[in-house]
Formats: C-alpha cells, structure tokens, sequence
C-alpha cells in the first residue's frame, strides 16, 4: 500500500515529466543566465524542507515537504515558469527566475515563521551573526586567496563559497549557542574528529567547507573561454548544495528554538 510520500513522489514525478515535455514541445531556450538565476530557488528549498521538520504538516501535504520530492516540486515550478515565460513573451528571463525566487522564499519563509508566532529574540541574533561571519569569511578568502588557486566565476563564484561558508557558520553557531545538534552523520562524523583531536570541531568544518568551495571552483575552471550551460549548472548545484543546509539551519532555529 502507498503511503503519502511515495505518492507525493508519483504526482511530483509525473508533473516535473509534463512541464519538461512541453518545455521540449515548445523548443524553450534554456541560457546559462536562466540557469544561474535558479539559484534563490534553492532557499525555497531549504525553507521547506524546515517547515517539514518543525511543523505539524502531515498526511499528503508533508509527503511533498521532504527530499528528494521538495527539488523535483522546485524544480519543477521553475520549469513551469519558463514555459510562461515563453508563452507570454517575457524579456530578460533571467532576472525575472531570480526575482521570483526571491519572492517565494519570503513568502514561504516570512509567512511560516509569522504564522508559527515570533521567533525568540536570541534565535535571531545567532542568525545574523552567523549570516555576518559568512560574508566576513567569504570577502576574506575571496581577498587573500589567489585567482590562480580560486576561479571566480564573477557572482557565481562568489556564491558557491558564501553558500558553503554560511553552512558552516549556521552550523557552528546552531551547536555551540543554540544547542542544536547536527543531522547530517558526515558533517557530524568531521566535527566529532576535530573536537577528538583536540581543535574546536566547528572550526575545522568551515575550513573543510571552504577548502572543498575552493577545489570545486577550480575543477570546473572553464580557462580563457566563457563558462558554458553544464559548468554553470553544475556550479549552481555546487551552491545549492550549500545554501539549503544553510536557510534549513537559519529557518529551523527561528521555527522550533524557543
């Protein structure tokens, strides 16, 4: 017998197949822009995915809240937003996939945490000083390392870093100020060894964070030569692979930390 997450998996599957067959129908002209600007979306992602973890949603709706159902759910949306795009004639697409992105998330995640009641004065001090120290770490590497050991990739780039760095911060502020605990067993299996060693755990996972932003930067240096459609791709997913642990993190402790 099904239960509701295989059937919120079945129904989202079937719709991400229908949005790209008409995508493939109308011939829709994806850019590497249109690509880089789904980025904000991976916020959606991450808010989500928080939601479904400290809210009382159950039944079919919750089924759709959890991964890998909540990318295809994304991901789909975004198609569905091209294919109107293209309908209707939009120009400059790409700004117009950031802007919305941008929108859902703070509908999604201002109007959960308004409804959930506010968030603890503490919980969001922590926030903003984890959100503080991850641009303060990032315009550092971004200043100290060199090009050669680092390829920016203009915004992008600057993005993947920033992303990993913030999980990290997020991290280390949720176990070490807000008695959080980490889910994630590699993350928590790396912080366990460097609080072994006799280093501070936290510390060691933003340096590993940054490391791996900076190797993944330099595999996919595309040279002299503009970075085409697959390594912009793969450097949004190298991003989002950051930034939704990331928000997860700054929208589970405004939800659930009282």
């Amino acid at each position: 017998m099904l239960n509701e997450t295989s059937i919120a998996l079945a129904v989202t599957g079937v719709l991400v197949a229908g949005v790209a067959w008409v995508l493939h129908r109308r011939r829709v002209a994806v850019t590497t822009a249109e690509i880089g600007a789904t980025l904000p979306w991976f916020a959606v992602i991450g808010i989500a995915v928080a939601v479904g973890r400290s809210t009382s949603v159950s039944g079919l709706p919750a089924g759709f809240l959890q991964s890998p159902t909540v990318y295809l759910v994304v991901g789909a949306l975004v198609a569905g937003l091209w294919v109107i795009f293209d309908l209707v004639e939009i120009q400059q697409r790409s700004r117009w996939t950031a802007g919305t992105g941008v929108l859902m998330a703070l509908v999604v995640g201002g109007g959960t945490v308004l409804t959930m009641g506010t968030p603890q004065p503490r919980v969001l001090v922590w926030n903003g000083v984890a959100v503080v120290l991850a641009v303060g770490v990032t315009l550092l590497v971004l200043r100290t390392v060199p090009s050669g050991h680092r390829a920016t990739h203009s915004w992008l780039g600057a993005w993947v870093l920033f992303a990993h760095v913030l999980d990290a911060t997020t991290t280390g502020i949720g176990l070490e100020k807000l008695g959080t605990t980490e889910r994630n067993p590699i993350s928590a299996a790396l912080i366990q060894m460097g609080e072994g060693a006799g280093v501070s755990g936290v510390v060691l996972f933003l340096f590993v964070k940054v490391a791996v932003a900076l190797l993944i930067l330099r595999a996919l240096d595309p040279g002299m030569n503009p970075a085409g459609r697959e390594t912009v791709a793969l450097l949004v997913v190298a991003a989002g692979a950051g930034l939704v642990p990331a928000i997860h993190n700054l929208t589970l402790f405004a939800l659930a930390i009282s």
